[in-house]
This record gives structure tokens, C-alpha cells and sequence, in this order.
């Protein structure tokens, strides 16, 4: 009997163990989409010319494609990826030719239980607004935006806290570089923290010699600190950037004057389907740090542009955007958008007689500038679940 009840227990042991569901890791895969078209026109703008400080709706008079992208995240408990390629204005106005349809391509480790180590091409971890319309309160990005880093190259390792602290260094090839032009590497880091569903708030920085073409490695420090505000139907942004750099001075020995840029938006949601927002902002660099005076002339009966990066001739402007948002579905929306900027310090006041864009390639800002933009974007990802 002893034997019976010995062998009962044994086959009641094996078929639990056999019906115990063993731990599994699970894994994700997203695939996803994004298509944003426009048409754009400008005050004082030639037919189908590029705009000075646009990459959103850059042409004027024109239908266009802002981005179309296409992107694939793999997630496990231990290894993820991430590759997006793009075409459109986006990437043909910002992005390097050699690597310009991809937007981002990077694979990552996991060292210890929530730290990671990455390794590819990035998106910049520097910015309070993203390049992306469909990321943005509206779609034309402010000018701090547009002068400052799209894209890098390097290492990040990451680590997020149980109290929704996340935390990031970086060790990068360059300011807005996939290949390094120097011997020396930039590095970074982010901080930010979810305060709660209304707070959140971020500061993200850069700093390292930089090679800007003038046979010298100059320094240069990058930092953004932004915070968005959620309440019941209003959407708050407030976002500053502060730069320096030595690279064009003469005088090398005291500190140079700083980029400042600024922005402040708020967006209302009229309804479940309606928003309108405004947008104040100003960048100031007179050091010429990010931007560069461009002067449309005429030489010998051809149109050209003169580029000047002197101290006296960086670039001060201040803009204020209106939008209006109609957004049926979470996967798109239809935004018709205006956008006036301001130069106190341009010399000239209309174009020179018998200037052809077409001929220069880009039509300079003149005093002012009003641009009215439509945009429609639709976007889509799914996430599949798989267990390992």
C-alpha cells in the first residue's frame, strides 16, 4: 500500500510540474507610420522658393510633404532597437546627405533592472519641442527649435526611478553629427520628472570641442530646461535654451555673449475634437553661435545671397504663432496655423530689383515675414506582443 500511495504522489508531482506555467520573458514589436502633408505661403515669398528658417511648410506657394516615416522598435527584457527612415522637407533641409533618410537606427542593452546602454543614432535629447508636427502643440516649430540640434550619433545610457525620475548621459560624435570631424567627442545628459499628471519638467544639456571649420576645436555648451502644464482643457509649455561658444571670436580670452531662445505656448481644447493655441517666442543670437545673416543681392545680373557671421550680425527675432487644430481621430489631425516674424536689425526691407530666388535657392527674411500653413497628419502604431 505504501508503495501505491508513494507511486500516486510521485505522478500527482510530475503532472503539476508539468501544468506550472514556467516564467517567461515577453518581447514587443511596434510598427509604425507617419505621413504629414501642407501647403505653405509666405509675404514677400517667390513661387515654390525655400524660406529662410523653415524646414515646416519650407516652400512657398507649394503643396509639399513635410515627413513620411516609417519606424520599427523591438522590446525585450533584455535587448531592444529602434530604426526610423523618413523622406520629405524634414530630412532634406536638416539632415545630412549621407545619412538622410535615416531619422533614427539604435540597439540597446540591458546592463541592470532599469539601466540601459544604447548604441547607434539618435533623435537629440536636447530641445523643448520636437522636430515632428504630430509631437508638437501646433506644427510650425519655433526658431530655437529650428537653429538647434536634430540629430546625433554616440552612446546613452539610461535609467528611470520607481518615482518617475528618468535620467540620461550621453557620449555623442558631435553638435548635429552622424560621422565626428574632430578628435574629441561631446558629451550630454538629461534629467527630467513626471511631478504628477499635470507636472513635467526637463533640463538636458551638451558641452564639448566642436570643429566649426575655422582650423580650430572651440567649445561649445548647449542647455534647454522646458516644463509642460496639463489642467482640465488648457496645455501649458514654457521652454528656454541658453548656448555658448568661442568658436568665432577673435578674442578668445573672456566669455562670449550667449544664444537665448524662448518660447511660451498655450493650447485650449475648445472640445473632444477642437483646439486653438498661441505661441510667443524669441531668439536672440548675437554672437552668430547657431544662425547666420543671409542678405539677398544681384551680382553681374545674377541673383545671390550674402552670408555673414560677424559679431554684429547674428540674428535677434521675435515671432508670435496662431493655431488652429481639428483633430477627429487620435491618429490625425488638420491644423491651419499663422505665423508672423519680426527682424529689428535687417537692413533691407524689400528684395533688390530683379532677385530670383529660383537662381539663390533660398528666399531670405527681410524686416517681417507672415506664414500660413496647413497641415493634415496622420499617424498610426501597433504593438505586437510575443512571449519568449
Amino acid at each position: 500500500m505504501k508503495k501505491i500511495h508513494l507511486l500516486i504522489l510521485l505522478l500527482w508531482t510530475i503532472n503539476a510540474s508539468a501544468q506550472a506555467p514556467e516564467k517567461s520573458d515577453t518581447s514587443t514589436l511596434t510598427l509604425g507610420a507617419y505621413a504629414d502633408g501642407y501647403y505653405s505661403w509666405y509675404s514677400n515669398g517667390n513661387e515654390v522658393a525655400q524660406q529662410q528658417h523653415d524646414c515646416i511648410g519650407a516652400f512657398h506657394n507649394n503643396f509639399g510633404l513635410n515627413v513620411a516615416q516609417f519606424t520599427a522598435a523591438y522590446e525585450s527584457d533584455r535587448v531592444r532597437g529602434v530604426a526610423t527612415f523618413h523622406f520629405g522637407d524634414i530630412p532634406a533641409i536638416t539632415w545630412a546627405n549621407n545619412y538622410r533618410f535615416v531619422q533614427e537606427a539604435n540597439a540597446g542593452v540591458r546592463l541592470a533592472k532599469r539601466l540601459w546602454l544604447d548604441v547607434g543614432f539618435f533623435k537629440t535629447h536636447v530641445g523643448t519641442e520636437s522636430f515632428l508636427p504630430k509631437d508638437n502643440m501646433m506644427s510650425i516649430i519655433s526658431l530655437g527649435t529650428f537653429y538647434g540640434p536634430f540629430y546625433q550619433s554616440g552612446a546613452r545610457l539610461s535609467y528611470d526611478t520607481k518615482s518617475d525620475w528618468h535620467f540620461e548621459a550621453h557620449a555623442i560624435n558631435g553638435y548635429n553629427l552622424h560621422i565626428d570631424n574632430n578628435g574629441f567627442k561631446t558629451f550630454g545628459w538629461l534629467v527630467s520628472k513626471k511631478w504628477n499628471d499635470k507636472v513635467y519638467t526637463s533640463y538636458s544639456a551638451m558641452l564639448g570641442q566642436e570643429n566649426v571649420g575655422l582650423g580650430r576645436d572651440d567649445y561649445l555648451v548647449y542647455q534647454n530646461i522646458y516644463s509642460n502644464l496639463t489642467f482640465k482643457k488648457l496645455e501649458l509649455q514654457l521652454g528656454a535654451d541658453v548656448a555658448f561658444s568661442n568658436a568665432w571670436r577673435t578674442n578668445q580670452d573672456w566669455l562670449p555673449g550667449p544664444l537665448i531662445a524662448g518660447l511660451a505656448t498655450a493650447k485650449y481644447h475648445v472640445s473632444e475634437v477642437f483646439a486653438v493655441a498661441f505661441r510667443g517666442e524669441m531668439f536672440y543670437d548675437p554672437q552668430s553661435i547657431n544662425s547666420r545673416r543671409i542678405a539677398p543681392s544681384i551680382v553681374n545680373g545674377i541673383s545671390s545671397l550674402a552670408y555673414t557671421r560677424r559679431l554684429d550680425e547674428g540674428l535677434t527675432v521675435y515671432g508670435a504663432t496662431l493655431s488652429f487644430e481639428y483633430s477627429p481621430s487620435e491618429q490625425g489631425f488638420l491644423r491651419i496655423e499663422g505665423r508672423t516674424l519680426f527682424d529689428p536689425n535687417a537692413s533691407l526691407y524689400s528684395y533688390p530689383a530683379g532677385f530670383d530666388a529660383g537662381m539663390a535657392g533660398l528666399n531670405p527674411m527681410l524686416v517681417s515675414r507672415t506664414q500660413v500653413l496647413a497641415t493634415i497628419g496622420f499617424y498610426f502604431d501597433k504593438t505586437f506582443n510575443f512571449a519568449q
